[in-house]
């Protein structure tokens, strides 16, 4: 079995059909990680120190918004005060994979 694990934001059914044609056959389960608005900004900020900085951390709420109206994902996960680890854990058992 062929199984795709890709740190991305799916936005539309576009998207995810682009995904599913660069892995054949592979099984793909979409997980939307979530957070609150202040703590993905605060995260945006840190990953993005650069000129363009101002213009992503103002995109997290759009972004939220198109991931809410596109309902793509197979499941969903609380990511705010949680470990990697435990969310990597919870990711794979939700998915059928571990």
């Amino acid at each position: 079995m062929t199984r795709l694990l890709l740190a991305e934001a799916v936005a539309s059914a576009a998207d995810l059909d682009r995904i599913r044609d660069a892995v054949p056959n592979a099984e793909v389960v979409v997980c939307r990680l979530t957070t609150s608005l202040e703590t993905a900004q605060h995260r945006v900020r840190l990953r993005e120190p650069g000129m363009l900085q101002d213009k992503f951390v103002a995109r997290v709420p759009e972004l939220e918004r198109i991931l809410d109206d596109g309902d793509l994902e197979d499941f969903s996960i609380e990511n705010e005060h949680v470990s990697v680890t435990d969310v990597a854990r919870e990711m794979l058992i939700r998915a059928g994979w571990l």
